[in-house]
């Protein structure tokens, strides 16, 4: 009989983990059927994305998962990247519940942007609510003089920084976009469940296993064709911008306190995107990305896959031209192509009460950039600190 029940949890065990290989072979077969160009360097991409949306799907399902005893952990970076991924962001996760109050300290940090946000379960959808609940934007965030600062998270109130929760709440999402390499200064934070988090962890049982497993195989599941239908349906906007707006990214984490502006670029070697735009007003903090048609940035630790309105050249009126091209064509506020001949940008607008300005977009020669745009000059050695400084504060902020 011991034998029987034994041989039974064996069973489960081996179907569970069957389930999570056909879910990564439906999916990913699927999506690699339907890479969106012809072009050798997708394809590899999408290899590589289907294995870093495998690991994703497994940090969130599997070894953070519990509420009581929460720790934060970086959920996307330099190798682990969805959804239009900020080149110049930090992405930190822990998991909550709607009903125990959390304690978050920690130091305020250099971050141009920051954002707190209670993330809601799916189950929302069914009841008419966003996937986002409450939340507290750097404009917001009250800091003490010393640069620390204290945050609660609950359903009753707090005072000072206080984001209310609700039965759906699931994970906290906090954002940092540094808007200047030469100040990284992540935040340091730790969290603390003040309800229950003095109980000792329970250890991993087998029905916790399995449903850990699968719930990893519905978010691989759900996130890879959700992601590729999102710049499938981008392909009407080749070089012009629309609104991402109720897009899929929208629904599953999009742009916090805002939203963002989004093209597919398609360029020959010799050819440069240059979008021309007003920065609305108010917009505390803007940038602008470039990347795949996986919906991934680039290797933002060698290639310049995002420019932020700190690093960004004005011209005079306010305005600010990008250059998008696989050549450099030494000026400011260039974005390379990285050996693609088509991908996707997105501009991000934080805090604009509800204004979204579509850049202007026009093909033209890279060696005609400079003169159409009249942006300043960079120069090959200045191009060569450029990078040397971007690796830099890309191993700083990920402390690689």
């Amino acid at each position: 009989m011991a034998d029987e029940i034994w041989q039974a949890k064996v069973t489960r065990a081996c179907e569970a983990w069957r389930e999570w290989c056909a879910a990564l072979e439906r999916t990913g077969l699927a999506a690699l059927e339907q890479t969106l160009t012809h072009d050798e360097i997708d394809l590899a991409e999408g290899l590589r994305y289907l294995t870093r949306i495998a690991r994703l799907a497994l940090l969130s399902g599997m070894e953070n998962d519990d509420p009581v005893h929460p720790y934060f952990y970086r959920s996307l970076g330099p190798t682990l990247k969805m959804g239009g991924d900020n080149p110049c962001g930090l992405y930190l996760s822990a998991p909550v519940n709607g009903t125990d109050t959390y304690r978050i300290a920690g130091t305020r940090g250099s971050a141009a942007w920051v954002s707190f946000m209670a993330q809601r379960s799916h189950d929302c959808f069914a009841h008419g609510l966003g996937v986002f609940g409450d939340a507290i934007f750097m404009t917001d965030l009250q800091v003490a003089p010393d640069g620390t600062f204290e945050m609660f998270l609950s359903p009753q109130a707090h005072t000072g920084n206080w984001i209310e929760t609700d039965r759906f709440a699931s994970m906290l999402i906090i954002r940092q976009f540094f808007g200047d390499w030469d100040d990284v200064r992540p935040m340091d934070l730790t969290i603390e469940n003040l309800t229950r988090g003095g109980e000792v962890k329970s250890t991993l049982s087998l029905d916790g296993a399995v449903g850990q497993i699968t719930r990893s195989a519905q978010m691989f599941s759900l996130y890879v064709p959700a992601m590729q239908f999102e710049m499938q349906s981008k392909g009407g906007t080749v070089n012009a911008f629309a609104t991402d707006i109720g897009d899929p990214t929208s629904n599953y984490g999009g742009v916090p306190g805002g939203n963002a502006v989004t093209t597919r670029w398609r360029l020959e070697a010799d050819e440069a995107l240059v979008a021309h735009v007003f920065p609305p007003t108010p917009c505390p903090y803007w940038d602008v990305q470039v990347g795949n048609l996986w919906y991934e940035s680039w290797d933002y630790r060698h290639f310049f896959s995002g420019l932020t309105s700190s690093q960004a050249a004005l011209h005079d009126d306010g305005s600010v031209t990008i250059v998008v091209s696989e050549r450099d064509p030494g000026t400011r506020n260039w974005l390379e192509t990285a050996g693609h001949r088509e991908g996707h940008m997105a501009v991000r607008w934080h805090l604009t009460e509800g204004q979204l300005p579509l850049p202007d977009c026009k093909i033209v020669k890279v060696d005609e950039v400079a003169a159409v745009t009249s942006l300043p000059a960079v120069t090959a050695d200045e191009r060569r600190a450029q990078r040397r400084s971007q690796r830099a504060a890309v191993e700083k902020r990920f402390r690689l």
